[in-house]
């Protein structure tokens, strides 16, 4: 039985921390946001409140149905291989969160899965062992 915090109709609450040395070439909020499925879902954390310069593609937040996360993860994994950096994705559905790390050697066909083992372990975790 699927737990109700995994259930595949609920939204998944993202939030996205590039890490990166310099600034990118492409910000990972521009290059979502190439795709038009993503532009209202994704956003800047610190829009609307004066964010320091420099740090606007901080963190992303995004708000997508589960059956859009494929293409997001590809799209992230496009941009970590083009910046040669890593990104940091917290996932959150219902009151499960895991967090995953995407970087150059994350293999993107394997990304929903891993995904899905964490929140589903993180929901085990907060509902204890079933007998």
């Amino acid at each position: 039985m699927t737990e109700p915090s995994t259930r595949p109709g609920r939204p998944v609450r993202m939030v996205l921390t590039p890490r990166t040395a310099r600034p990118p070439r492409v910000p990972l909020l521009a290059w979502i946001h190439r795709q038009p499925e993503f532009r209202a879902a994704a956003r800047d954390a610190a829009a609307g409140q004066g964010g320091r310069p420099g740090f606007s593609d901080a963190v992303i937040i995004a708000v997508v149905a589960q059956g859009l996360l494929p293409g997001l993860f590809n799209l992230v994994q496009s941009w970590v291989d083009q910046q040669r950096t890593e990104v940091s994705i917290r996932i959150q559905v219902g009151d499960a969160e895991a967090e995953i790390q995407v970087n150059g050697r994350t293999d993107p066909t394997k990304l929903l899965d891993q995904a899905t083992r964490a929140l589903r372990e993180a929901a085990d975790g907060e509902t204890g062992p079933t007998a």
